[in-house]
């Protein structure tokens, strides 16, 4: 592949988003980029690749041209510029290659790249080339079900890309038949700062109890009872998260959360010391209960137990 370093008028390149892998950022520089840029400038070229009429289009690099243009300096930037004729597949590995010395491509920008490669390979061929580097799933659906992100409202692509949405949580959101469910969801982990564990729980709960009643999950999370928590001006988002677990667990399991109410006073009933912890079996499955005590150390627990400390062989 031909590069050569040249300086380029910033007129000259072209806004055009043909190779950019998240391009629902627009031209909004993060923070910590654009500190780094005012202060140490453009250490890392950006790729253009020669155009038409003596123009360029960006293979990579647009936000450091985007800080260039607002910082109303140099006319000019600093540019490798890849050759009109460089075959497509090349460029496509200059993509990839330039954004990953940066960071892992997201799920949203592993998408955006087989969109992009997507008019001109074929997405077997994908699929086939960039199986690894893309550490896509076995089977040949991978790439076009991947496709299916960037068809979500742009909010949802940015969650997506923040890493705050994981890949099996994408994966149960695409199965919501409607959008304004996924992004009501979205909303609510985002709100809520619900890491992957609750996220799962939750999207469980909210959409078993949605289908039972027939309603959407957006009219759900509408009901009063559960406006009601989620607005409530004193309650922190902890106790936002388990007030709202709690209503939905009595929904989705009356007899249970009847259950949990009973048990919890039979239990401050035996006035057990602070070390001490009764557990029923889940979902009271079975009548067996557990005692657990938690020792300071295992010498506690030997003494406890009447036994003498045995050497460690």
């Amino acid at each position: 592949m031909s590069l050569s370093y040249q300086s380029i008028p910033l007129d000259a390149i072209n806004g055009t988003a043909a190779w950019n892998l998240h391009p629902w950022e627009g031209r909004v520089i993060p923070p910590e980029l654009q500190e780094s840029l005012a202060l140490n400038g453009v250490l890392h070229p950006p790729f253009v690749i020669a155009d038409v009429a003596e123009t360029f289009a960006v293979v990579s690099g647009a936000r450091r041209i985007e800080f260039v243009r607002k910082s109303h300096g140099p006319a000019h930037i600093d540019c490798l510029v890849v050759a009109k004729e460089t075959p497509h597949r090349a460029v496509l590995n200059l993509v990839l290659a330039d954004q990953s010395c940066v960071s892992p491509l997201s799920l949203a920008e592993k998408a955006r790249f087989i969109e992009i490669a997507g008019q001109f390979l074929k997405m077997d061929d994908i699929a086939t080339l960039y199986r690894t580097r893309l550490q896509l799933k076995n089977g040949r659906s991978a790439p076009a079900d991947l496709l299916k992100i960037l068809q979500q409202d742009v909010e949802i692509i940015r969650e997506i890309h923040a890493g705050r949405l994981q890949e099996r949580m994408v994966t149960e959101l695409l199965s919501l038949p409607e959008e304004s469910d996924r992004l009501t969801l979205v909303q609510l982990f985002k709100d809520l700062g619900m890491g992957d564990g609750k996220q799962k729980k939750f999207f469980t709960l909210i959409r078993d109890i949605a289908f039972r009643k027939g309603s959407s999950i957006t009219s759900l999370l509408q009901k009063e009872d559960i406006r009601a928590i989620l607005d409530h001006a004193e309650l922190n988002i902890p106790q936002q998260i388990h007030h709202l677990g709690n209503l939905l667990q009595q929904e989705i399991n009356p007899s249970s959360s009847l259950a949990e109410g009973v048990f919890t006073k039979q239990v401050k009933t035996l006035q057990l010391p602070k070390n001490y912890a009764v557990s029923h079996s889940p979902s009271f499955e079975r009548d067996e209960v557990t005692l657990a005590i938690t020792f300071k150390n295992f010498a506690e627990c030997q003494h406890y137990l009447g036994q003498s400390p045995q050497p460690i062989p």
